[in-house]
């Protein structure tokens, strides 16, 4: 079972361009120093690698797609094998509509563009640690540790329980529909279910925040 949430939450920036990884990793720093957030940043994967197998703290990878050896695609796999990363973010400047559903369906949390600004990256990350906080809450089960659903994930699964399609879902996210079925596919292999009610219904059941009853 996953023990992270009992870890010191961390941010690992792998980016071999050196002036826009050390300016985002100052701008982060700065950001989630009050929150208690060590933030780390490393030349590429290999670096990153030993940064995480030596570390106890629990991570969240800020991966660039682009970048020489290992591909970008099979780096998220291998940081999401590890017992004590959280999430893989893949960040780049590369074209969103097309990439952000491969690295979604490789097990990325997210897909960030290089053209946001440091406020809206930080933002983004922000909402991601907080999606993780369900592991911590008051009253869940045991069980629920072994679940980890990004926050994005988290969205999806309280739109479905209200009913909603995957079109509709789509549109209030602002997201790719190709996108919302990989996630809903990410929900499903994560709670081990096969539809959509049971995914609601297990939700409920391990008290995951904002999902209610499946709408009529």
């Amino acid at each position: 079972m996953n023990d992270s949430a009992n870890r010191q939450p961390a941010l690992l920036i792998i980016d071999d361009h050196p002036v826009y990884r050390e300016a985002l990793g100052e701008a982060l720093a700065k950001e989630f120093a009050p929150l208690g957030v060590d933030v780390k940043t490393a030349i590429n994967v290999s670096e990153g690698m030993t940064l995480v197998d030596e570390s106890p703290q629990s991570w969240i990878v800020l991966l660039d797609m682009l970048m020489p050896g290992l591909s970008g695609l099979a780096s998220i796999k291998v940081f999401r094998s590890k017992p004590n990363v959280a999430h893989v973010v893949s960040i780049s400047g590369l074209d969103a509509d097309i990439w952000e559903p491969r690295t979604v369906s490789a097990g990325a949390a997210l897909f960030l563009s290089k053209n946001n600004t440091s406020a809206v990256i930080f933002k983004r990350l922000k909402a991601l640690y907080n999606g993780t906080q369900w592991h911590q809450a008051q009253g869940a089960s045991n069980d629920a540790l072994e679940y980890r659903l990004t926050q994005r994930q988290l969205e999806v699964l309280t739109l479905i329980s209200m009913g909603h399609p995957n079109k509709i879902i789509a549109d209030l996210l602002e997201i790719k529909e190709q996108t919302v079925k990989i996630h809903i596919n990410q929900i499903f292999k994560e709670l081990r279910v096969f539809n959509r009610t049971q995914a609601v219904l297990k939700a409920q059941k391990l008290l995951l925040p904002s999902v209610t009853p499946l709408a009529s």
